[in-house]
């Protein structure tokens, strides 16, 4: 897939239901949810209907539910009720699927390359720095960032981040191309933690 390609996706809406759930367009909110709550792998049936609950309505209602005193009970709730009416192996499998699919199609960012020194970890979450920088550079509003579309939010980003200096996009990556370049990314650091190669100081 091209970047062009990827940049075309700005225009699509999600189709996916997950347990029941129609899964509503994936925002900066979400994103920040994800971290909050701990999503990462999305495996178990449990796992699958917390990751679709939060994505089947806007995350400023999620963000209500959690800061109510019963938040605690209700994810519960929802994690028990609905995991355990689709609790047969293929039924998760396809929720498994269905997510993985959804996710790609609303966070797939291009590939870019970091140009000058590389930056350092941070411990700061992704999604915190990128809701950062909408709000202090590119004028987001406060009000709206959160609601925003996060594949807009990240293309807007790294715009901002090229037109710095800071990193560039291959007009013409597709793939291949990618694949290519992270398994050359993976073969030099295998290389280097086995002291094939060393880098100079």
């Amino acid at each position: 897939m091209t970047t062009a390609d990827l940049y075309r996706r700005l225009t699509f809406q999600p189709r996916a239901v997950v347990f029941g759930w129609r899964l509503v367009p994936y925002t900066v909110g979400h994103a920040i949810l994800y971290d909050r709550l701990g999503v990462e792998s999305i495996t178990t049936a449990g796992e699958v209907a917390l990751a679709a609950w939060i994505c089947s309505r806007p995350s400023d209602v999620v963000e209500r539910r959690l800061d109510s005193r019963r938040a605690d009970w209700w994810l519960r709730w929802i994690v028990w009720t609905r995991s355990a009416w689709m609790r047969d192996a293929e039924e998760v499998r396809k929720g498994v699927e269905v997510l993985s699919v959804y996710l790609d199609e609303q966070t797939r960012a291009p590939v870019t390359v970091a140009k000058g020194e590389a930056a350092q970890d941070s411990g700061v979450p992704f999604c915190q720095r990128l809701r950062a920088v909408l709000l202090s550079r590119l004028n987001y509003s406060p009000e709206r960032v959160n609601a925003t579309p996060y594949l807009r939010a990240l293309w807007d980003y790294i715009a901002w981040a090229e037109m710095e200096g800071a990193l560039t996009v291959p007009p013409d990556m597709d793939d291949e191309a990618e694949a290519e370049l992270i398994r050359r990314g993976e073969e030099f650091a295998a290389r280097l933690a086995r002291g094939e190669v060393t880098i100079p100081c």
